[in-house]
Order: C-alpha cells, then sequence, then structure tokens
C-alpha cells in the first residue's frame, strides 16, 4: 500500500530510533569488555610482582666531595657535600665520615641524598686536606688557608700607673673579624708622651717622669691604646753627708741630703728642707750650709717628704794666734799705776773675743 507523505516520515523516524537503541546496547558491551581487560591486567601484574623478587640496592663504589678546592681565610667556615655514586653512575645514600690535617670538621646533615660537612679553618694559615670516608672509599678536597686581616688590636692591661724608674710589660692581641685571635701580626708601639713613658718595641713601658701618656700598639693599620700613668717614686729615707763635721766659730760647712727611695735608689728633683736644732750654735740655709755662731754642737736636719736625715756640726774657737797689749810701754812713779789691755788675734789678724787672758 503506497505511503503518503506523513507515513513515510514516521517510518524513518522508527528506524532511526532502532538503530540508536542497537548501537547503545552494543557500546555498552564494548565498554564492559574493556573494563575487564583492564582489570585482568591489573590482576596479572599484581600476580607476577608478588612472584618476581625486587631488585637488591645498588652498592656505592664511588663518592664524590664537593668543592674540591677552596681558599679560605684563617678561622673562617665553608661547607662540603659529599654524593655516593654505585658502578651504574646512579646516586645512591651514603653513610659519610670526615678527617682533616688542619682545623676541624663536624658532619651537619643528609638531604636529598647528599651529605653536607660543615670545616672551620684554624690559627695556622697553608695547605689543608679534607677527606671524606663512605662506602670503603674516600675522596679529598684541598683547602688553601690564607691570612685573615686585622680587624681590631686590644691592648693589656688597658690602664697602669707606675713610678717613675719602674717598667710594665704591655701586650697586644690581634683579632680577626669575628674576634678570632691572629698570632704572628706585627705590632708596633708609640707612646704619645715619652718625656713621661718611654715604650720598647715590644711593648715594655718604663716611668719617665711623672706625668701621663697613651701607649699605642697598631698592626695592619688597626690600633688599640693603653692609659699610662707615672707617679714620683715616694722617698723611703734621706741620706745627709757629711755625717759629721767641725768648723770654728764665724766658719761655715756645707752639707747635702740624698732622698732614697725603698730600696735605695737615689731620687732627683725633690724638694729638701734644712733646719738646726741648736740655731745659737750653728744656723743652716735653705741649701744646706751650716754656720758655726758659738761653740758648742747642733744636729742639722734635713727632710723630705716626711723623711729625715741628721748630721752633727760641731763648733769650736778659732785659736788665738796672737796679742796684743797696748800700750806697748808705758812709764809710772813709784806708786802709781797704769792700765793694759790685751787683745787676742786669729791668725789673719782678728780681735777674738771672749778670749781668757793671764797676766804675768
Amino acid at each position: 500500500v503506497p505511503r503518503g507523505p506523513r507515513s513515510f516520515r514516521a517510518g524513518r523516524l522508527e528506524d532511526f530510533m532502532t538503530f540508536k537503541h542497537k548501537l547503545s546496547a552494543r557500546l555498552a558491551l564494548m565498554r564492559d569488555r574493556c573494563v575487564a581487560v583492564v582489570a585482568a591486567v591489573i590482576a596479572l601484574a599484581a600476580v607476577y610482582a608478588c612472584r618476581q623478587p625486587l631488585t637488591p640496592a645498588q652498592p656505592v663504589t664511588r663518592i664524590a666531595i664537593s668543592p674540591r678546592t677552596l681558599s679560605l681565610p684563617q678561622n673562617q667556615t665553608s661547607d662540603f657535600t659529599v654524593v655516593g655514586f654505585t658502578s651504574t653512575g646512579d646516586t645512591a645514600s651514603v653513610a659519610v665520615s670526615w678527617s682533616v690535617t688542619s682545623g676541624s670538621i663536624t658532619d651537619t646533615s643528609t638531604s636529598s641524598g647528599k651529605h653536607y660537612g660543615r670545616y672551620k679553618a684554624g690559627p695556622d694559615t697553608g695547605k689543608v686536606k679534607v677527606v671524606a670516608h663512605g662506602g670503603g672509599t674516600t675522596d679529598t678536597a684541598a683547602v688553601t688557608v690564607t691570612s685573615a686581616p686585622v680587624a681590631s688590636v686590644t691592648v693589656s692591661p688597658v690602664s697602669v700607673s707606675e713610678p717613675v724608674g719602674q717598667t710594665v710589660a704591655l701586650s697586644a692581641t690581634t683579632k680577626d673579624a669575628v674576634g678570632n685571635v691572629l698570632s704572628g701580626r706585627t705590632v708596633t708601639w708609640a707612646s704619645s708622651n715619652a718625656a713621661a713613658a718611654a715604650v720598647s718595641a715590644s711593648g715594655v713601658v718604663t716611668g719617665v717622669a711623672a706625668g701621663a701618656a697613651t701607649i699605642t700598639a697598631t698592626s695592619e693599620g688597626q690600633s688599640g691604646t693603653a692609659a699610662i700613668t707615672v707617679t714620683q717614686l715616694p722617698v723611703a729615707s734621706v741620706t745627709v753627708s757629711p755625717a759629721t763635721a767641725s768648723v770654728m766659730v764665724g766658719q761655715a760647712a756645707q752639707f747635702t741630703a740624698i732622698p732614697k727611695d725603698a730600696n735605695g735608689f737615689a731620687l732627683a728633683g725633690r724638694v729638701v728642707t734644712w733646719a738646726s736644732n741648736n740655731t745659737a750654735v750653728a744656723t743652716v740655709n735653705a741649701s744646706g750650709l751650716a754656720t758655726g755662731v758659738a761653740v758648742g754642737s747642733a744636729t742639722i736636719t734635713a727632710t723630705s717628704e716626711g723623711k729625715n736625715g741628721t748630721a752633727v756640726l760641731t763648733v769650736s774657737n778659732v785659736p788665738v794666734a796672737s796679742v796684743t797689749v797696748a800700750p806697748a810701754s808705758a812709764s809710772v812713779t813709784v806708786g802709781q799705776t797704769a792700765q793694759l789691755t790685751a787683745t787676742p788675734k786669729d791668725a789673719s789678724g782678728n780681735p777674738l773675743a771672749g778670749r781668757v787672758v793671764t797676766w804675768g
């Protein structure tokens, strides 16, 4: 029976729906089969893995240290790394120990197959070997330790008080920027006031005169200082010379006084005062010149800074050298008198008063 246009369209739609249904069924079947295949593959792999033993880890046959060469100032630090390798060239973890010919090294950590060690240079310059030990083998790095620049100079003691004539030894310590001591550095010494305190090339300071000075130690452009105060040595005793003297009335004797320290050394420039305990017999001036005034003895005392020294002065009469009688001649009658006078004189003809004259 012939179809009209409407019946034709309805038939085509029915055919399309039938085709779609069959296609969906086939796709679902294929999906289920793929899932089953994948599951089977996974199961087979698991079974194979269980039946096959794991490949053992390859042993380390070589280690490599880095850096292999290094230049490092004294007392400074730097890190080294070590990596282990198998015979196939693969990296592998390895336990590492360290040794050095100078300085020190500390094992720090292990990370990502690398082993780390921190090296600290010692105070001495020169060549150093850093050796890493691991996996039954070793590797070596070379370190050149160079001189670290002087960053500071410390003088000890920082302040000193010393008497004139005494000495004190100062020391200078040179250090790097982080405070490590640097040995073997050249140090020069200078005094700001050599008239008060002089300093030798080795840092020995001598007190020259009372006063103050700054002592400076310099190394590689860096300086340190110490303050020096020089004091006078105290007077411990006074010696008067001569210890005894004899003069005649009117004559003088010169005394000298020497102040001394506790060790008996003379102290120059000290103030000395003089005194007589009996000015009726002898006087003494500010320079120690004593003059006989009358017969007797006197103690002459020299004093300096509370310390005394003494001497004894004996004063005697000037001897009579001649006697003059006046008048030289006289005439009298029986029963009359004439007065004569006698004048004793010294060797220079000077009259000597108070002398005893006898007549006969």
